[in-house]
């Protein structure tokens, strides 16, 4: 597909589309177990993304949810600082069902000979972010003048596909594909012509369609997502542009289960963390340290191999020791400081150090290693926070 960035640098974006889907006609019915996992899974995001970007239908159950669910101050917050966005999915792909009888039943033949799938888009005052806010907002009791605040707040946050050009690159490809028998692998083999594919066929290749367009979307605004796209090869460079979040994820509930600690959506449904928790703990310089590093490095690791990387980064291997200056201060055991200098560098900061005397050149060297970031700076700030909540 053409819809995708030249060359994607790692991204600290996540796509979150659990809030409702785009192609609801009405708001979900969610259990209160639902909302405490889709609530937690929110705080995670927070703590290990820079942002989230929320998919968001015409309806704006998402925004909805989110009120009432975490309080307009706290979702203010959120937008004032960057935190969240909304993808608004103008993109359509459907497919006929056929035409009703007189008897009400469904003459499914009447769809043969037309196209299996139509790309299509939200109308013209769909893409109005203002009036998407107004949507969710229309459901809640609040005054004029508060309704207006948070709708210029929450319309500067909006992402705005252009949907037809998405959903009808996104029908061709999915067709072309069926057409040269590259779907045979996702059990959909080319046997008949495209407009002549039997209802079943057209909802599978409908499927596939949506499927595509998730993905385009994806590598098109840098985002990671909690879904694997890999075996989809009928758009695969556009695959190799997606961020992994449930690396992230999982990269993270390793590192920390080596400290035992629960992980973060379980610290938050056990109601050791808050939403502002979230907000003091994400803003620390070695929160978004660890963001990045964390993102960084799971774009290529996954959990099997998550502790040696980070037993490598605390220990100063990766950040370090293959500078020059690493090597310098390799050098300097053959001056008798081997053993002093190994026992600090296995410390966690200055106070490892305390009490060794190295000339003013070492002191130096040691100074930027000590103050440098490594990832269980962060984790040690909620080992800290956890302490201090059960104080």
């Amino acid at each position: 597909m053409k819809l995708l960035p030249k060359l994607r640098k790692p991204s600290s974006q996540v796509f979150n589309n659990e809030l409702g889907s785009p192609y609801d006609f009405g708001y979900p019915k969610i259990t209160k177990e639902q909302e405490i996992n889709l609530v937690a899974s929110l705080f995670e995001h927070l703590m290990i993304f820079d942002r989230i970007i929320i998919s968001t239908s015409r309806l704006n159950f998402a925004l909805f949810f989110l009120i009432t669910r975490l309080g307009i101050n706290t979702v203010e917050r959120m937008l004032d600082n960057g935190y969240l966005k909304f993808l608004l999915w103008t993109p359509v792909i459907v497919t006929a069902g056929g035409t009703q009888r007189e008897d009400g039943t469904i003459d499914k033949s009447t769809i043969m000979g037309k196209p299996p799938i139509v790309a299509g888009s939200l109308t013209e005052k769909d893409f109005d972010p203002e009036n998407n806010v107004n949507n969710a907002l229309s459901q809640l009791e609040m005054n004029r003048e508060r309704r207006r605040i948070i709708i210029k707040r929450a319309a500067k946050n909006y992402i705005i596909p252009n949907g037809m050009e998405f959903s009808s690159e996104s029908a061709k490809t999915v067709i072309e594909a069926y057409e040269n028998n590259n779907l045979a692998y996702l059990d959909l083999p080319f046997s008949k012509e495209a407009n002549q594919m039997d209802f079943e066929d057209r909802r599978t290749l409908m499927h596939l369609g949506h499927k595509v367009l998730e993905i385009a979307l994806l590598s098109k605004y840098d985002l990671k997502s909690y879904e694997n796209y890999d075996h989809y090869a009928i758009t695969k460079q556009n695959v190799d542009n997606i961020g992994k979040a449930y690396n992230v994820q999982e990269n993270t509930n390793t590192l920390l289960s080596m400290h035992n600690l629960p992980n973060l959506k379980e610290l938050f449904i056990q109601n050791h963390f808050d939403f502002d928790s979230a907000f003091n703990l994400r803003n620390t310089s070695n929160a978004k340290y660890y963001r990045k590093w964390i993102n960084h490095v799971s774009e290529n690791i996954d959990a099997t191999e998550i502790s040696k990387e980070y037993l490598n980064e605390i220990s100063g291997n990766n950040r370090f020791f293959e500078t020059t200056g690493g090597k310098f201060l390799k050098t300097l055991g053959s001056f008798g400081i081997g053993t002093a200098l190994g026992a600090a560098l296995a410390g966690t900061g200055a106070a490892a150090v305390a009490g060794l005397t190295f000339g003013l050149l070492e002191s130096l060297w040691l100074d930027n290693i000590l103050k440098g970031k490594n990832p269980s700076i962060f984790i040690k700030e909620i080992e800290r926070e956890l302490r201090r909540e059960k104080d």
